[in-house]
């Protein structure tokens, strides 16, 4: 295990404990997307979720990680990505990203990352998101975890996320 690995499991270990309450799907109404970004910056996938998400009247806000220096892509309310800039030397985003994150509360974060990506782990302990959900990785901070093997694209995880918050209804 890295130090960096253990860091962010010390940090882990510091957050106060969750009662996540499972949300029923139709009343959610702000969602966190967390998505590793391509290179260029296109995420034409993870834009087409988004939409999506729009149509069934859910407010969306997207947070991309790119393992680059330079990002152009411009930081909007809505849409953000970060890169090798925004993060501290231990791979957690710095504390200006953590206090903007912070600033909003969601129904529900969904974690589209098919690998761990150490900024985006930090992004999804630190959001003030009521329920996680995400894929089944080792370190994952999630309250529903999807079993699948790592796909081409996020578009299955977030069919399956999607599917399973509809089947389970909170009584």
């Amino acid at each position: 295990m890295s130090i960096k690995e253990r860091i962010f499991q010390y940090r882990l270990r510091k957050q106060p404990e969750r009662q996540a309450v499972f949300p029923k799907y139709d009343n959610v109404r702000s969602v966190l997307v967390l998505y590793e970004s391509d290179f260029i910056e296109k995420n034409t996938v993870v834009k087409a979720i988004r939409d999506e998400l729009l149509k069934q009247d859910k407010d969306v806000v997207l947070w991309g990680f790119c393992d680059k220096k330079e990002i152009t892509s411009l930081v909007l309310p809505q849409s953000r990505i970060m890169g090798r800039r925004d993060i501290n030397i231990l791979g957690a985003p710095k504390e200006d990203i953590i206090a903007d994150l912070q600033k909003r509360q969601y129904d529900l974060l969904i974690d589209l990352t098919q690998r761990p990506v150490l900024p985006l782990r930090y992004v999804a302990m630190y959001a003030r998101a009521d329920f996680r959900a995400g894929l089944n990785m080792e370190g994952a901070t999630h309250e529903l975890l999807i079993n699948t093997p790592p796909q081409e694209t996020p578009q299955f995880l977030f069919e399956q996320i999607v599917k399973y918050l509809k089947m389970i209804q909170t009584k």
